[in-house]
C-alpha cells in the first residue's frame, strides 16, 4: 500500500510538470476559492479518493470553527462527505465498489509569527478541507465509466479531476456539473 502511495505521489508530481505547458487543462494554484482538486488512483481492485478544496467553497469559511454554529456547519460537512461520498464519485453499479473514510478534516494554514506580522494575516484565516477515501471494488474499474458530481456544492467553480489506473491516467476538468469519465484506454 505504501508503494502505491508513493507511486500515486511521484506520478502526479511528474503529471504537474508536463501539464504545465499544456494550455487547454489549468492546474490551480495552492488555496483558490471556489478551486479544488480530486485525485483517483486504483491498484488493481484497491483505490485512493483524494479531495482537496479550500475552505470557503465547500465550508463556506475557513477560520477555525469556534463557534458553535461554525462547528456544526463543519461537522455537517464531514457527516456529508462520509456518508455520501458514493454520490459525488460515483462508479458503476456492477463494480460494486465500497468506499471506506480515510481522513475528513479542516487544515488551517500555518503562518509563521515573521509572516504573520509582515501580512497581519493570524494563524488559520485560510483553510483547506480534505476527505481521502479508500475504495474496493469487487471488479476492475478499467473499461467503465465513472461520474464525478460536486455540483451541490454552489461555491466550487471548478475542480480538476486526476484519475490513474494502471497505466491509464484521465484528466477532466468540472465546473458546477456533473461529468463523466470513461476509464477506456
Amino acid at each position: 500500500m505504501k508503494i502505491l502511495i508513493l507511486v500515486f505521489t511521484l506520478y502526479f508530481s511528474f503529471d504537474v510538470f508536463a501539464q504545465s505547458s499544456v494550455k487547454t487543462h489549468r492546474e490551480h494554484e495552492a488555496h483558490v476559492h471556489g478551486a479544488g482538486t480530486l485525485a483517483i488512483a486504483f491498484d488493481d481492485l484497491v483505490g485512493h479518493v483524494e479531495f482537496k478544496a479550500a475552505s470557503e467553497g465547500v465550508l463556506g469559511f475557513e477560520h477555525n470553527a469556534k463557534s458553535e454554529a461554525d462547528q456544526k456547519e463543519l461537522r455537517a460537512l464531514t457527516a456529508k462527505f462520509e456518508n455520501e461520498i458514493s454520490k459525488f464519485v460515483i462508479f458503476e453499479p456492477a463494480l460494486n465498489c465500497r468506499f471506506s473514510k480515510e481522513k475528513i478534516a479542516m487544515i488551517l494554514e500555518k503562518v509563521s509569527p515573521k509572516k504573520e506580522k509582515q501580512s497581519g494575516k493570524i494563524e488559520g484565516e485560510h483553510s483547506d478541507f480534505v476527505a481521502n477515501f479508500k475504495v474496493v471494488c469487487e471488479k476492475s474499474v478499467l473499461d467503465s465509466k465513472l461520474t464525478i458530481d460536486f455540483s451541490s456544492f454552489s461555491k466550487m467553480k471548478d475542480l480538476d479531476v486526476t484519475v490513474l489506473v494502471g497505466d491509464l491516467q484521465k484528466n477532466a476538468e468540472a465546473k458546477l456539473k456533473l461529468i463523466t469519465i470513461e476509464l477506456k484506454k
